[in-house]
């Protein structure tokens, strides 16, 4: 169960920020790779505060609902502060049905309309011993 870190940027261009990631050959949209159980951390640099949030594939937003509370199967992050890291760390988990490969797609709940804000993570089930 490796540990992976999702770096909170400034954006290239427009303001905003930017999820990025932190693997080697990472190109800009790519998603993050994972696997059930991985637990994923994001770091803020920027000046702001943000708050990763689970959205649907077209980047709509979860509800609060199906989201929290804090440490459900779905919920990514407290806000996190500028030059801080998001806690509680969030542990991959399958979701209902138990597909062999899904995908978690987020945004900063603070800044819903920044497109740069977006990510999302490809994640499947480890390979069996």
């Amino acid at each position: 169960m490796p540990d992976w870190s999702i770096k909170i940027v400034p954006a290239s261009s427009g303001g905003g920020a930017a999820f990025q990631p932190d693997i080697q050959g990472y190109n800009q949209g790519d998603p993050l790779p994972a696997q059930q159980d991985d637990l994923v951390t994001w770091n803020n640099t920027t000046d702001d505060t943000h708050q990763p949030w689970p959205t649907d594939s077209n980047y709509n937003p979860l509800s609060d609902a199906d989201v929290l509370p804090r440490g459900s199967a779905t919920y990514l992050s407290d806000p996190i502060p500028a030059g801080k890291s998001s806690r509680p760390s969030y542990d991959v988990a399958q979701p209902d049905g138990s597909p062999q490969t899904w995908t978690i797609y987020y945004f900063c709940k603070l800044h819903p309309t920044i497109e740069t804000e977006r990510g999302s993570i490809e994640a499947t089930i480890p390979p069996s011993a």
